[in-house]
């Protein structure tokens, strides 16, 4: 298993990963270049992946990519969407921003890695599109489905096309499976990003309020509310979604086994352990202290 994590880390992208089978994991990468993108083919046992901040902050790599999943099932979570991958179904998946995947059994996936800048020439916010699936069923996915089921590392080499103009074109079908309202983002979306972001980085103060939030951003208290209300939600609840997923990742990491939950909860930005502890409860549907036993017992990363 730490092989396994050395490998991706290094070979593919910075990420954190645990297996229920790490004494006994198998995992087979295979990579080669198409152009401006590069192409992988995982195959792995069952497997929690989470790209975190800290490993986003040490990265080479900020750039997007496309996966399709080949055989098993995935649960995905990014930009607070959650979802599950079912073979021939595809995603896109915003390295730069934290996401989790969760792979319950032995998977096998063909993933497609872009550049930021090169992807932008073909949808201009690709942030927009992350973490909604792609399904199989009809319509343009249907053939970006088809054109990532027939693309293979050891059969490159017989391409009819030159690799860059194979990625070309895999990106137009990903544009047409996004459709017509794929728009750059406009000024707001883009500063309610920058927010979010101030807020995720801040998410431990326990006196973090909008009126700080929009003072950091050089707006007014009620213009932040204003974004939050266009995007269908409010500063509260995704700072308190923020606060639950800190809690949750420091439960399941064993590095912090020695801290109370009082603790956690104050690192998360609580206070009052026993409203941390009834939000938890709310958010995830088991105590803190029981979400930590299930996942020592199971040693996955999720309650």
């Amino acid at each position: 298993m730490a092989f396994w994590v050395d490998t991706i880390c290094k070979s593919f992208l910075e990420i954190d990963i645990d297996s229920p089978a790490r004494e006994r994991f198998h995992g087979q990468l295979d990579q080669t270049e198409l152009g401006p993108a590069s192409l992988h083919i995982v195959e792995a046992d069952s497997q929690s992946i989470q790209r975190t901040p800290a490993r986003i902050a040490r990265s080479r790599y900020a750039g997007f990519f496309l996966l399709q999943l080949r055989a098993g099932q995935i649960r995905f979570q990014q930009y607070g969407r959650q979802s599950s991958i079912s073979a021939r179904d595809s995603v896109l998946i915003d390295c730069s921003a934290p996401y989790r995947l969760e792979y319950p059994d032995t998977t096998r996936s063909v993933v497609l890695r872009f550049r930021s800048d090169w992807l932008r020439n073909w949808l201009p916010a690709p942030e927009q599109l992350a973490g909604r699936p792609l399904r199989t069923g009809s319509g343009w996915s249907h053939v970006l489905g088809a054109a990532l089921a027939s693309l293979d590392t050891e059969r490159d080499e017989q391409l009819a096309l030159p690799a860059g103009t194979v990625a070309e074109q895999v990106a137009a079908l990903l544009a047409l499976a996004a459709g017509p309202e794929q728009q750059a983002l406009r000024g707001s979306q883009k500063l309610l990003r920058r927010v979010l972001g101030t807020m995720r980085d801040r998410s431990h103060e326990t006196e973090l309020t909008p009126g700080a939030v929009a003072e950091a951003h050089g707006v007014s208290k009620r213009y932040l509310h204003h974004l939050f209300a266009h995007a269908g939600t409010t500063f509260g609840s995704e700072l308190m979604r923020m606060r639950m997923q800190s809690a949750q990742r420091l439960l399941a990491d064993a590095r912090y086994g020695a801290l109370s939950v009082s603790e956690v909860a104050l690192r998360c930005g609580f206070t009052d352990p026993s409203h941390f502890a009834r939000r938890f409860l709310r958010a995830h549907g088991v105590a803190p202290s029981e979400c930590r036993a299930n996942l020592a017992r199971m040693k996955v990363g999720g309650c």
